[in-house]
């Protein structure tokens, strides 16, 4: 079987893109606050589960290419749904009490380490990532959460075990914020003051 799209599957794959933005309006809900269960995040599976369907698919069975892809598509998409449901039952919560028995929370202790910093800078950092977060949402917000928790010290995996995710999806998260606060014009202005 073939692994790769070739010219064929990738026109075929061109012409059913409608089908990723119409199964996310009708079949699955996205969440912007849950890790990878944003619209950018859904949007990206189902393109990749309409690859594969273009790939696997087989004229010969019967079935139009558009109702193979929807049914691949929204299989990948109900499957990406249920690992976000298992990795977030994992989750730690910033505002979720220390197991430790003490009425200290992840937040507590984040405060902590920023009132730990020495030097101006980083706090002035902190506070305008903070202000840039309030205009921020979903995945961006996230990526704004994790400079700030870089700025701290934490690693993209220390982040990522926050947040019950792989590390990649942090530096995503970051890259986005990173994209958001170049075109931010308040940010700027504040950072050039």
């Amino acid at each position: 079987m073939d692994t790769i799209l070739n010219a064929e599957k990738r026109k075929l794959v061109e012409d059913h893109l409608y089908l990723v933005s119409a199964i996310l309006r009708t079949a699955i809900r996205s969440n912007e606050s849950i890790p990878d269960l944003s619209y950018d995040d859904l949007y990206q599976t189902g393109c990749l589960a309409l690859c594969h369907a273009a790939i696997r698919y087989d004229e010969s069975r019967g079935a139009s290419f558009a109702t193979f892809a929807t049914k691949v598509m929204k299989n990948a998409l109900i499957s990406c749904c249920r690992q976000a449901a298992h990795r977030r039952e994992k989750l730690e919560y910033l505002d979720a009490p220390l197991q430790d028995g003490e009425n200290l929370t992840y937040t507590d202790l984040l405060a902590d380490e920023k009132a730990a910093f020495t030097t101006n800078t980083d706090t002035e950092i902190l506070d305008l990532l903070t202000c840039a977060e309030k205009r921020s949402s979903g995945v961006t917000g996230k990526g704004i959460i994790s400079l700030k928790l870089r700025c701290m010290g934490y690693t993209n995996q220390d982040i990522a075990t926050i947040y019950g995710t792989r590390s990649n999806h942090v530096a995503a998260w970051i890259s986005k914020a990173a994209r958001f606060l170049r075109e931010d014009k308040d940010f700027l202005y504040r950072l050039s003051a």
